[in-house]
């Protein structure tokens, strides 16, 4: 038993140092610097570039650690979602939002082209459920409404953060 315990502690005390080096990777890599560029980069549309520029110019969005930030307001995009199933090893809803704003709210984009079938209402439906129990709320904004109506945008996402404060983190919006 003694064995054991010295065993453990042992590997406490040589692990530790490592376990504490790769946590401080980890945050800084989170924490990095990120600039309206680097998301603008990152965006898969042009729609979601019109959103992104909206965004930045309704809340005045500069570089903050891991996220864009501004009049309170914080945007990270193209963020991945979802939870490891430890029973089947993998992720069980893995998703990516568009935009993650103020880490609870997911602004989806969606273009007619992308979201209009049948199957893709369906699809993003499930989407929408799966991660709305991973504790986020979601709001789905037309690109055509991103194109033609930003104080449009800049409302929707506006009435979905009250919601969001109003209702705490039950996912709806």
């Amino acid at each position: 038993m003694g064995g054991l315990i010295a065993w453990s502690i042992y590997g406490d005390i040589v692990e530790a140092p490592a376990r504490r080096a790769q946590q401080e990777e980890i945050d800084a890599r989170i924490n990095a610097p990120v600039s309206a560029e680097d998301i603008r980069w990152a965006c898969e549309s042009p729609a979601e570039t019109a959103f992104l520029d909206t965004m930045v110019s309704a809340y005045a969005l500069q570089t903050g650690p891991g996220a864009i930030e501004g009049r309170g307001l914080r945007l990270r995009n193209q963020v991945s979602m979802g939870r490891l199933n430890i029973y089947s090893g993998y992720a069980s809803s893995q998703y990516r939002a568009d935009f993650l704003i103020d880490e609870k709210l997911v602004v989806e984009i969606d273009g007619a082209t992308y979201h209009s079938s049948p199957e893709a209402v369906a699809r993003d439906r499930q989407r929408d459920a799966d991660i709305r129990r991973e504790g986020y709320s979601i709001v789905r904004i037309p690109a055509q409404v991103v194109f033609e109506d930003s104080a449009a945008v800049v409302k929707r996402v506006e009435d979905a953060r009250i919601a969001l404060r109003r209702n705490g983190s039950s996912g709806r919006v």
